[in-house]
């Protein structure tokens, strides 16, 4: 009788916790093949978010303690393989785009999340 006790308990625990994690790889993507690309990076945090972006360079750059609204733009080379990373808490909304076209976008609110999103341009 204790074990069922202690797994209820686990399952109420867990159940109660707020955290949730999105990884999404979309692999290459099937949009038109162009020497470069406009990439746009949008978060809206509530507070301390820690972003992490591929760069011009192909370099990943890591942003700690984002409050609000935050946006990059940058240009990337075809082929280039591009990861997103978003930590935050209470409220996020994220966004990629590709030339002004939204690749993936989530928005939570009430819950630390982690956002993880990865492709690679043809």
């Amino acid at each position: 009788m204790q074990k069922y006790i202690i797994f209820i308990a686990l399952i109420i625990l867990l159940s109660a916790c707020s955290y949730g994690t999105y990884e999404l790889n979309k692999g290459l993507l099937n949009i038109e093949t162009k020497p470069s690309y406009n990439v746009t990076y949008n978060v809206l945090a509530s507070n301390n978010a820690s972003i992490s972006y591929t760069d011009e360079s192909g370099s990943q750059k890591i942003l700690e303690k984002i409050s609000g609204d935050w946006e990059k733009n940058i240009v990337l080379k075809s082929g280039q393989k591009v990861q997103f990373i978003v930590d935050s808490k209470d409220k996020q909304l994220s966004s990629v785009l590709v030339d002004q076209k939204a690749i993936s976008t989530i928005s939570k609110t009430g819950k630390t999340a982690h956002y993880s999103l990865s492709f690679v341009l043809p």
